[in-house]
């Protein structure tokens, strides 16, 4: 449909008439279209190369726009009429001619009457076709005056809200671990070289307790004499030994 759209749009800015001064082929009141546009996939396929519109036996029909009529005659049992209007041209069937070939019209002079038998509709009806060279196009864009450039879009639906994934768990891989086992082992050592130095110079104080214990083992055995007591002290160990003396 947008495709023959913008044909149409390109066809009447090409010199056909006026959007403003197109009409309907019945009425007023505007007719009711009984059957819409449907072009067909292929010149020969199947369709609905134009509307249908409602209407009675007799109601007088009209030219759609300003042009020539083209053709006004019989064609396989119905009357058809076509008006030339450019490069555009329209078609109303079945149609009693009431206009020659040849015969300039103006928007809506009457170019004949609604024939009773002829129509493929259920009820009577006037079929209106609108074409541009072998283009068929939708004539009901004529008069409605809905033409589109672009398709309208429907609007996108709102977006729903989702769940936030949980963070996944960070996983260790080789190379951490390798990095993990080394920076243990790093330390392992740094480790062990601060308990070695710290070993190497750290104060002894046991060293003293040990040599001063290993003198007085020494004092005790004999091999050491005590020292002399001050003056005025009485050595009660020499008191002893003298006593036990025999």
């Amino acid at each position: 449909m947008t495709l023959f759209t913008l044909l149409l749009t390109c066809a009447i800015t090409a010199g056909a008439p006026s959007p403003d001064v197109w009409r309907w082929p019945l009425g007023p009141p505007a007719p009711q279209v009984l059957r819409g546009f449907s072009p067909p996939a292929s010149p020969w396929g199947a369709g609905h190369r134009g509307v249908d519109l409602a209407a009675r036996p007799g109601d007088p029909v009209r030219a759609a726009g300003p042009g020539r009529v083209s053709f006004a005659d019989r064609l396989a049992g119905r009357g058809v009429v076509a008006i030339t209007h450019g490069r555009l041209s329209t078609t109303y069937l079945p149609v009693r001619p009431s206009v020659p070939v040849g015969r300039r019209v103006t928007p809506g002079t009457v170019i004949g009457r609604v024939e009773a038998g002829g129509s493929h509709c259920t009820s009577t009806c006037l079929h209106w076709g609108l074409r541009d060279g072998r283009v068929y196009l939708n004539p009901v864009d004529l008069v409605r005056r809905e033409i589109r450039l672009l398709p309208h879009w429907s609007p996108p639906p709102a977006p729903r809200e989702r769940a936030e994934p949980a963070p996944a768990e960070p996983r260790m891989g080789l190379r951490d671990a390798t990095t993990a086992t080394g920076g243990a082992l790093t330390g392992m050592a740094l480790a062990y070289v601060l308990a070695f130095l710290w070993r190497r110079t750290r104060p002894r104080p046991r060293a003293r307790l040990r040599a001063g214990g290993f003198r007085a083992g020494r004092l005790r055995a004999g091999r050491l004499r005590p020292p002399p007591p001050p003056p005025g002290v009485i050595d009660l160990s020499k008191e002893r030994r003298l006593r036990r003396t025999p």
